[in-house]
């Protein structure tokens, strides 16, 4: 039931994203590619609940070579230092972010490798999503 009731929630924000007017809309599929090798190693959603931008891995590649690891449809990776140990496809990595006009602010962002969360803020650019996780004005930005 869970499952079934996760691929139409991603169907339902899919559909959104495609019929979205915006230039570049940040609710959909995004993923991460390894700077060095140029292979992908996870790919998120982002979909929007009360007004608010959560994001979650749904696939998950090894960070090393790139080979399939697992998804949402059969999570195995557990999330050691976080709270309750949940499985890592069960976690939203960002959430609560409010859209300020520009730019989605005020969210936290979960490191699941270590349990801490940051504070957070999210934008598209050309090049794609732009993930940032700050501590007092530092900062550092992942591009999906």
């Amino acid at each position: 039931m869970k499952k079934t009731a996760l691929c139409l929630f991603i169907l339902f924000f899919t559909i959104y994203s495609v019929c979205a007017i915006e230039e570049r809309n940040i609710v959909g599929f995004w993923k991460t590619v390894d700077n060095k090798h140029h292979f992908t190693t996870s790919i998120i959603v982002t979909y929007m609940h009360q007004n608010k931008l959560y994001g979650r891995v749904i696939v998950s590649f090894d960070e090393e070579n790139g080979e399939f690891i697992e998804s949402y449809m059969n999570p195995s990776q557990i999330a050691h230092k976080v709270e309750g140990q949940p499985l890592l496809l069960d976690l939203d990595i960002f959430y609560g972010l409010s859209f300020d006009g520009e730019t989605y602010t005020k969210g936290r962002i979960l490191d699941p490798r270590s349990g801490k969360t940051y504070k957070g803020e999210a934008w598209t650019t050309p090049e794609g999503l732009v993930l940032r996780g700050k501590v007092g004005p530092f900062g550092m930005n992942t591009l999906f």
